[in-house]
């Protein structure tokens, strides 16, 4: 059983748009702050306010699509995302467009927790594999090319033209969404939104050993990108008094080592165990934090050598992100794909934000502190890949997918 193309090709789009909304208006952050005479600090907590509900709100759009479809779900999310962008644009203060990113984020997340659940509805192992490495890049692509296109807009327009723009872009997908989605899963698969059940099947989740190893594992590989996006301005800017415009080029270039082997983690699922390319992934993770480390202690750190050394990390994640969602998947039959792959998305979120704020508080004496972290993160996930999934692969591939409750 093999996704369709065209499924591939809708979700893809959808999985941009969300990610476009995630950083489209970074440019216009100055200007933002003067017309609502507020602080830059505070326009910046537009992006934890969509990471937290992205974060939170998976956990009621997986089970929800679980109770009454995927097509319902995703569709009513992708008109959430809709009004909310064209909220975002109306706003007259900072607040009230904090509220509307939350509720934009809840309707985008849709595109994603919903998402995997079709990959898990209409395919398995290598294939599911490989579509999840299609939609992969969407989550890399988006983020990096929509701080371009926010700069585009902005000297003609405002920046109440970058909301406007991914109104449209959400209206458009929502248009070729009820066009070429189909129900995924029949009724007779679905189960009844209790609260208890609910909490039980998360419960079960956080019980089993398989999916916990996978979803924990990309929680920690993707770190690197937020240990970067974090420190990085403080780092190169601040300290190695790199210009913004050449720092936005860099922000622009870290995806690719991410996009790339997204790419060939398509093409090698069909030839190479999934597992061997998520160990080697991991791998990758750990050596660009180590050359992050000993640049730092050695003194030899220099802008292009930093950026490079998360590039390599970034890798690294490319190689596990799509396998290892579909992996953990696998491990639950498709009336839990719902709640399975809100749990996982919220443990990788949950991580991107606790991490960020850990790094926010670090004291940054150089790029050690950065280094260290990435290497911490990174460690940490091929630890839990090494102890969850390696060890145990004999008794899991014995025991088969089950339900998860």
């Amino acid at each position: 059983m093999e996704t369709g193309w065209r499924t591939i090709a809708t979700l893809f789009a959808m999985m941009f748009a969300s990610q476009l909304a995630l950083t489209i208006y970074l440019p216009a952050v100055p200007e933002m702050a003067a017309d609502f005479g507020t602080t830059l600090g505070q326009v910046q907590l537009v992006i934890p306010a969509y990471l937290v509900a992205f974060a939170l709100m998976q956990l009621i759009a997986g089970p929800l699509s679980d109770s009454f479809g995927r097509k319902p779900v995703i569709l009513a999310g992708l008109a959430l995302f809709l009004l909310a962008s064209v909220g975002c644009a109306l706003t007259t203060d900072i607040w009230q467009l904090l509220g509307a990113r939350f509720i934009q984020a809840a309707g985008a997340c849709t595109t994603i927790v919903v998402g995997r659940a079709i990959i898990r509805d209409t395919s398995q192992g290598t294939s599911a594999a490989k579509a999840m490495s299609w939609l992969a890049m969407a989550l890399g692509v988006g983020p990096a090319v929509a701080p371009f296109f926010g700069s585009l807009l902005l000297e003609p327009f405002g920046w109440r033209a970058t909301f406007l723009a991914t109104a449209m872009m959400s209206a458009v997908v929502l248009l070729f969404a009820h066009r070429i989605l189909g129900e995924t899963l029949p009724a007779t698969e679905r189960r009844r939104a209790r609260i208890d059940e609910l909490l039980a099947v998360y419960v079960s989740l956080l019980r089993r050993r398989a999916f916990m190893g996978y979803s924990l594992t990309i929680s920690f590989q993707s770190g690197t990108f937020q240990v970067f996006i974090t420190a990085a301005p403080i780092v190169l800017i601040g300290m190695m008094d790199l210009s913004p415009q050449l720092f936005g080029l860099y922000v622009m270039i870290i995806p690719a080592g991410f996009i790339l082997a997204s790419f060939i983690s398509g093409v090698a699922v069909a030839r190479v165990p999934i597992n061997a390319i998520i160990a080697a992934g991991c791998c990758f993770g750990v050596l660009g934090g180590a050359m992050q480390t000993f640049l730092a202690v050695t003194g030899t750190a220099t802008p292009p050598l930093i950026v490079g050394a998360i590039l390599i990390s970034n890798f690294g994640t490319g190689l596990v992100f799509a396998n290892c969602y579909a992996l953990a998947l696998s491990t639950v039959t498709p009336s839990y794909a719902g709640a399975a792959s809100a749990l996982g998305g919220f443990l990788h979120q949950g991580w991107a934000v606790l991490l960020s704020l850990a790094v926010a508080a670090l004291a940054h004496t150089s790029s050690l502190q950065m280094g260290l972290a990435q290497t911490a993160t990174t460690a940490a996930g091929l630890t839990i890949f090494l102890l969850t999934v390696v060890l145990f692969a004999g008794r899991t591939a014995r025991r088969g997918p089950r339900p998860s409750a």
